[in-house]
């Protein structure tokens, strides 16, 4: 079984529940002289796609805000 917890608090996802959950792609590309990153959040929760490479888990409109901000920071 997976636990999945908010990439923005750490709080974990109670099984079953999806409404507030937000699924999205923080992905990061390199080349040799450059750096680009990409976020991107899917309009609804998908179970089959937690897994993926790059996927982000949030709880909640206010971590993804968070994220985000902080992302941006970096």
């Amino acid at each position: 079984m997976v636990t999945i917890s908010c990439d923005g608090c750490g709080e974990e996802k109670p099984e079953g529940k999806t409404t507030e959950w937000i699924l999205g792609y923080d992905l990061q590309v390199e080349a040799p002289n450059a750096v680009q990153r990409s976020i991107r959040f899917l309009d609804r929760w998908d179970d089959r796609r937690v897994l993926e490479l790059g996927a982000i888990h949030l709880c909640s409109q206010e971590c993804r805000d968070k994220y985000v901000a902080k992302t941006r920071a970096a």
